[in-house]
């Protein structure tokens, strides 16, 4: 009886040990093997990422269909995923047009490639595609491989050119705003602006049209000439305006704008969206562009309703400066800078 008892124990601790035995295969396998995958995806995430900016930017530049798909696919190859170049085949380059407000992206095939403003680049490791990711632990519980997939969607902005003249006299502050709004009251002067004013002489800013405002997207200022000076005087003062001269809004934070320290002069500009500005509440931050340093960046994020300094477009370096257009932005106005009375600048850019 007892030799019995025995060898029953010793059966029940072989049952205990198998199942633990494949519970920690288990874990092994979560450990090992799913870290191994997600390591996997982000490598040909990199991959599939590359391939699609690097295809996009071919065709923004008038690369044909071959040739974009040549990008992708060289793209994909100088990264690698499990220690092998990523290969893909034309099949995982895909043509189509990416919609921004609902984010999606519809597939194009055959000669309507050709009207693609977007590419998707797929890249996978799969059983059907012959290479999938071989498993170490999870083989021995019968899953010997995983399929590990990724995707990327890059897509471009066809550039768009919009030209606009833009008086001395435009107030930037009167934005948006409706007919014979007044701003900066009670300046020394005693003679404010007023929106759409019947005068020879208007204040409100100027409209910049044709062109699209998208999220994201960014806006160059390529070619500004002309003058200006807040004095009816023969000197007129370039686009970077009066460096001996900085202002700020006599208003300060005014009809829904915030304030702006810039040179007397110069041309800003101000985002908006299809609301009149005076009636939100609050303000965006004050920029303040007093010094050289401020004023030479390379790209500028306003926010809407947040006049920002344009000058002549270019940095220090003689590079064009971007503007990143804010979210809900529809339109951009441009102006000229003062700090109050716009009403008797002379000139315009």
């Amino acid at each position: 009886m007892r030799l019995n008892r025995s060898q029953n124990r010793c059966g029940v601790a072989l049952i205990y040990m198998s199942v633990m035995l494949v519970v920690l295969m288990m874990f092994a396998s979560l450990a090992v093997d799913y870290g191994r995958a997600q390591v996997l995806k982000e490598e040909l995430m990199r991959a599939s990422d590359a391939g699609a900016r690097f295809a996009a930017a071919q065709l923004a530049a008038g690369a044909t269909i071959a040739g974009t798909q040549s990008a992708a696919l060289e793209a994909a190859r100088d990264n690698t995923a499990d220690g092998s170049p990523v290969m893909i085949t034309t099949n995982d380059v895909e043509f189509g047009t990416w919609n921004s407000t609902n984010r999606t992206f519809a597939v194009l095939s055959g000669i309507n490639r050709t009207a693609a403003n977007a590419i998707r680049v797929n890249c996978n490791r799969t059983t059907s595609g012959g290479n999938p990711m071989v498993t170490f632990f999870a083989s021995a519980m019968g899953r010997r491989s995983v399929d590990v997939h990724s995707s990327a969607i890059a897509t471009f902005v066809a550039p768009v050119t919009s030209v606009i003249g833009v008086e001395a006299t435009s107030n930037p502050w009167l934005a948006g705003e409706g007919k014979n709004t007044y701003a900066n009251v009670g300046n020394p002067a005693n003679n404010p602006d007023r929106a759409d004013s019947n005068n020879t002489r208007r204040q409100s800013p100027d409209l910049v049209t044709g062109i699209a405002l998208t999220r994201g997207a960014t806006l160059t200022f390529d070619s500004i000439n002309g003058g200006a000076n807040n004095f009816a005087t023969d000197q007129v003062f370039t686009p970077d305006g009066n460096f001996d001269w900085i202002v700020s809004n006599f208003g300060g934070n005014e009809l829904g704008k915030s304030n702006l320290t810039a040179p007397i002069n110069s041309v800003i500009g101000i985002f908006i969206d299809d609301t009149v500005p005076s009636s939100q509440s609050g303000y965006p931050p004050a920029l303040d562009f007093s010094s050289a340093q401020a004023r030479d960046f390379d790209t500028l994020t306003p926010q809407l309703r947040q006049p920002f300094f344009v000058g002549d477009g270019m940095n220090s370096k003689g590079q064009r400066q971007q503007f990143v257009i804010p979210q809900g932005a529809t339109r951009l106005f441009m102006g000229n800078m003062d700090g109050y009375e716009w009403n008797n600048n002379i000139g315009g850019f």
